[in-house]
């Protein structure tokens, strides 16, 4: 039986040679890239069961790598957990609306790392959609501001429990509920057919005050996401509390 092989992506050359060690003692074969353009060539050559991916990279960053995967027919179901020292929200955002399926800070502990490498590649593709949620859900639940992620036909995929306060929105299972059916009932500060227009990439806007269900206005961001065609494929929110003037 093939060893699942893992691509270790990190400018930093200790911190590659530290991960082959410890990939390697735990029985999996390892690639090793040192850049965001040599870690995205490999992805596709070489095709990785499984990609750690540093976020600071010269050339391309991690951000940008996992874009670039998710836009790719055959890498965009490839598992990738960030490897970061950065420890903001703002950056877990920003993976989460890049595609990154987990985040691991440094620095890492060895028996965190290889449960989660593990949990990664128990994936099937039968149970895939579930598990890879679930990881999801675990992310987004730590977050304080609200993010929700939907499909192309604006059915709720992933939300977590602060956006479901600030949307009003029952603690109940609301994936698949249509999210621009449910923005057409809130007053907002730019019109529903501009956020939906497809050409807008990245779209600011208000949830405006307007009764005891909205006490407070919400600063929304929308981030459309396109595979490589120029089709939507997804659409990430992230909502905060707006600042009082």
């Amino acid at each position: 039986m093939n060893k699942p092989k893992i691509l270790v992506a990190d400018d930093i050359k200790q911190n590659v040679k530290l991960l082959r060690v410890i990939l390697v003692s735990a029985e999996y074969d390892v690639v090793e890239a040192y850049d965001g353009e040599e870690a995205l060539s490999k992805a596709g050559t070489e095709k990785p069961d499984l990609i750690l991916l540093d976020i600071m990279m010269p050339k391309m960053t991690g951000y940008e790598v996992c874009q670039k995967l998710r836009m790719n027919d055959a890498t965009k179901d490839i598992p990738v957990v960030m490897i970061t020292a950065l420890h903001e929200k703002e950056d877990k955002i920003k993976g989460i609306e890049a595609g990154a399926n987990d985040f691991i800070s440094k620095p890492f502990v060895k028996a965190e790392l290889l449960a989660r490498v593990k949990s990664l590649l128990r994936m099937r593709p039968e149970t895939a959609g579930k598990e890879e949620t679930v990881v999801l859900d675990a992310v987004l639940a730590d977050l304080a501001e609200g993010v929700i992620v939907v499909d192309d036909r604006w059915k709720i995929k992933n939300i977590n429990r602060t956006a479901r306060e600030y949307l009003n929105m029952p603690e109940s299972d609301n994936k698949n509920t249509d999210l621009s059916e449910h923005l057409s009932h809130l007053k907002l500060s730019v019109p529903l057919e501009n956020i939906k227009n497809p050409q807008e990439r990245v779209i600011d806007f208000q949830i405006i005050s307007s009764n005891n269900q909205y006490p407070e206005n919400s600063n929304v961001r929308l981030k459309k996401i396109f595979d490589e065609g120029g089709n939507m494929a997804g659409i990430a929110l992230i909502i905060r509390k707006a600042e009082k003037g």
